[in-house]
């Protein structure tokens, strides 16, 4: 942070801590809070256990959104059903777009082949 101004550990993180909860990166939420980021990034990869509850902190709405989605699945909601399926059962549920040619050979030994076709023709 800036030289010469000694910052209270666990002020600054009770700062810090919504913009976590947010899902902001270290970066992120101190540009919102207006704190310069390096002593910050220092003292969390000096401390496991801030280390985890920062990351634990970043990771609430992606638990959040989660929870919402299993619990539209609960109710019966086909469309977020559906979409879990297509993430999680990919082999057997996701929208697969094959780009191969016939027999599954690779497009580009087809456009060869085309080409080849069409030069003999213009050769002919």
């Amino acid at each position: 942070m800036a030289q010469g101004i000694e910052w209270n550990k666990d002020e600054v993180i009770e700062i810090l801590k919504p913009y976590f909860k947010m899902g902001c990166n270290v970066t992120k939420a101190c540009s919102y809070a207006g704190i310069p980021r390096t002593t910050v990034q220092t003292w969390i990869e000096g401390d496991d256990v801030l280390r985890l509850k920062v990351e634990n902190w970043q990771n609430e709405p992606n638990h959040k959104a989660r929870s919402n989605w299993i619990a539209k699945i609960a109710e019966g909601d086909y469309p977020s059903s559906l979409e879990w399926l297509k993430r999680k059962e990919k082999d057997e549920f996701s929208d697969r777009q094959e780009f191969t040619g016939a027999d599954g050979k690779e497009i580009s030994l087809i456009t060869k082949q085309i080409e080849q076709k069409a030069n003999s023709i213009l050769d002919d």
